[in-house]
């Protein structure tokens, strides 16, 4: 009987467990579900006229990448997701973005939050095209940025002042400084 009591409360409290696990998946996927209904229009990322915000952050290689190394030429930061698909349509057009700005792999910077794994196969992609700096999840240099949606690119001049954003996968090409 004592077995039967214990099985009992052992069960009920797997359920209970369960059910909460289950509540914090359902209320983060609506959160999810949330961001990704941002209406494409609303601005995302630094204001236009702005300096921009600074940062230091491993690269996928595991060397350190600041933001201060971009002073002194034109220059896109890119923010993509690992769960966008609008995102993996941006990592396509990168190398036609890339050519068209005329900027190099050490002008162009593509910050790629999510799953790590994932966010590898999209840098093996971008390799020679931007220089990928990783965060786990939408995090520090995205809210840094303050950007809303993925994915978005920001295009600063040499003195790093923001001369445009964009939210979607082919950037205003027209608002690059000469």
């Amino acid at each position: 009987m004592v077995f039967l009591v214990a099985g009992v409360i052992l069960v009920g409290a797997l359920g209970l467990l369960n059910l909460a696990l289950s509540l914090a998946i359902v209320r983060r996927l609506r959160r999810q579900e949330e961001q990704r209904r941002v209406d494409p229009h609303a601005p995302s990322g630094p204001e236009v006229g702005t300096k921009l915000p600074t940062f230091s952050s491993p690269t996928l290689d595991g060397e350190v990448f600041a933001s201060e190394s971009l002073a002194g030429g034109a220059a896109a930061l890119s923010f993509i997701t690992t769960s966008c698909s609008a995102c993996d349509e941006f990592v396509a057009d990168m190398p036609e973005f890339a050519s068209r700005t005329g900027l190099d792999d050490s002008r162009i910077v593509v910050v790629i939050a999510g799953e790590q794994g994932k966010a590898r196969q999209m840098a093996d992609r971008l390799d020679g095209l931007a220089t990928v700096v990783f965060e786990e999840a939408p995090g520090d240099i995205s809210s840094l940025y303050s950007i809303t949606a993925t994915p978005t690119t920001v295009i600063a001049d040499a003195d790093q002042y923001v001369t445009a954003t964009h939210t979607g996968s082919k950037p205003a090409l027209q608002a690059l400084p000469a």
